[in-house]
């Protein structure tokens, strides 16, 4: 396991793209769909945006109007690629995905609404600056994986995207060369494929269109722009795969999740070998007939009057009569797509006959009087170990089914346990572990017990958490009391009584934790007087 998590964390940026096209191949198709839902009507609108703006004789009439249309799309596509990142995060993940509530699309939209925007305007200032771009790039896509509506917090959501960003800068200037160079390898099949795309239609069907007769007008900056389109709607769901691998392992590091989606790798379920027995027994041959050699054909005799038909045939056959005037038969004026699915259906009704056929045989050579007459029947024994065989199958399939049962049942309760309470006498219990309301129920709870100590420790957590959370300081784990206080002179350095409120809360916790002073119902009122008078200012 320890070898295992050292070969991970000593990847390249190549590997992490090669594990992105492995990722984006085992998604499902309802995830790949969320993407191009978002892309499609996206792109199309800008195409015509961008057509209408440079060519249009009365754009500038309705020139607001298409702008706030395409500024909707722009936000359509970025809230359908976070659905897309979150599918793709469950696959990766190997959990069942969340429940899309209201609520939650509520603030997705809201989230992305507020930040990516502005994402639009830095990238291009990032790009021509060069240095910082794949920071900032980073940071707007690791938003589109951990804003997906699970987290309301805008702060606390760009701080995980930014640490994202900041993770193994050297893989993510590696992966992000090669995916663009990967993307001008694209674009440029794109560009082979649109300019030829004519000159096979009219090869191939015989129609003639303005292209065909003047290729080169075709070179306009329309066809550069949908070429482009197209070569993005192509690329893109690759890097969204990328990044959202980087938010998996650079929060793996903190959470220890990627350990857990290994260990779950590692059961072998027992549905591959009953699928292997179920292949086994439908590919064994039913009656012994099937060994046994076909007598050679019978030479016929060649009647005059079938070699003239056979003749005749033959003349009619399409080489022969090319030239003769066409007549089109029933099913070509149906249409070849009522013709793909009549030929479709038909298929598909021979497909169950045949199954029924064979399930219809093999009951009858299993039952008792099929191995009566012609001896075609199994015998006793052979029906013995057939049935057999069928009831072990069936066992491993509903063994294989209680037992996926019982794992769901254990990953629940490992989710469970993973939302504990801190332990507060522990030196590495951070604010943010619990939020403002979780801080001051466990600070009641153990007043109630007794433990007045353990309680005071979690009313000044309580009161970082509030804090953080008005961005008055910025909660980590290496920071100190005193840097907690220098931080918020800083920002509130205005509120006075905020000040020292907060000043008499750190004596007396200091005073309590660390020295010898104890811990006593009056200290503690004060203490949460003082909170009060924190969260009221």
């Amino acid at each position: 396991m320890a070898a295992s998590r050292k070969r991970r964390l000593e990847r390249t940026g190549l590997d992490f793209i090669e594990e992105s096209a492995r990722l984006l191949r085992s998604a499902p198709a309802g995830v790949l769909l969320r993407y191009y839902i978002g892309s499609v009507p996206c792109i199309l609108g800008l195409l015509y945006f961008f057509t209408d703006v440079t060519r249009g004789a009365y754009a500038s009439k309705h020139l607001i109007e298409s702008s706030l249309g395409a500024a909707a799309l722009y936000l359509w596509m970025k809230c359908w690629h976070t659905a897309f990142n979150s599918g793709l995060r469950s696959v990766l993940a190997q959990e069942p995905p969340e429940p899309w509530t209201l609520r939650r699309i509520m603030r997705l939209i809201v989230l992305q609404v507020a930040v990516q925007p502005s994402g639009l305007f830095l990238r291009i200032v990032a790009a021509i600056c060069l240095l910082p771009y794949v920071w900032v790039y980073g940071f707007y896509q690791g938003f589109g994986v951990f804003g997906d509506g699970l987290s309301p917090s805008i702060s606390e959501v760009a701080r995980r995207a930014w640490e994202q960003a900041k993770w193994q800068p050297g893989h993510a200037h590696v992966a992000i060369a090669c995916l663009k160079a990967f993307a001008f390898v694209v674009w440029l099949n794109v560009l082979v494929f649109l300019f030829m795309a004519p000159e096979l239609l009219r090869i191939f069907t015989g129609i003639e269109t303005v292209s065909t007769r003047s290729p080169m007008a075709m070179l306009n900056t329309t066809f550069f722009i949908a070429s482009l389109a197209i070569t993005y709607l192509c690329f893109d769901p690759l890097r969204k795969a990328l990044y959202v691998l980087r938010c998996f392992y650079s929060d793996a590091v903190r959470t220890g999740q990627d350990l857990e989606v290994e260990l779950k790798s590692l059961h072998v379920p027992a549905a591959r070998f009953a699928a292997a027995a179920l292949l086994l027994l439908s590919t064994a041959p039913l009656t012994p007939r099937a060994f046994a050699a076909e007598p050679p054909p019978a030479v016929e005799r060649v009647d005059s009057t079938k070699l003239s038909d056979s003749i005749e045939d033959v003349l009619r056959r399409r080489e022969y009569t090319w030239r003769l005037p066409r007549e089109k038969t029933p099913e070509e004026e149906k249409g070849l797509l009522t013709q793909f699915i009549e030929r479709l259906i038909e298929t598909i009704r021979w497909a169950i006959k045949s199954a029924l056929k064979w399930i219809s045989d093999l009951l009858e050579k299993m039952s008792p009087r099929g191995g009566s007459g012609d001896g075609a029947g199994f015998s006793w024994t052979t029906r013995g170990i057939l049935y057999a065989t069928i009831a072990l199958c069936i066992g491993l399939i509903l063994f294989f089914l209680w037992k996926q049962r019982r794992n769901l049942r254990v990953t629940m309760v490992a989710a469970e346990a993973m939302s504990a309470i801190p332990d507060l006498r522990s030196d590495d219990v951070v604010a943010d572990q619990l939020p403002e309301d979780g801080w001051l129920k466990l600070a009641r709870d153990l007043m109630d017990q007794g433990e007045l100590r353990l309680a005071l420790r979690a009313s000044y957590l309580a009161s970082l958490a509030h804090l953080g959370r008005r961005e008055l300081i910025s909660i980590a784990r290496h920071k100190s009391n005193l840097d907690y206080e220098r931080e918020l002179r800083r920002r509130a350095r205005s509120r006075e009584e905020l000040l020292s409120a907060f000043d008499a809360n750190l004596d007396a916790f200091e005073c309590a934790w660390y020295g010898l002073h104890e811990v006593t119902a009056d200290i503690l009122t004060g203490f949460n007087a003082n909170l009060d008078r924190i969260r009221a200012c």
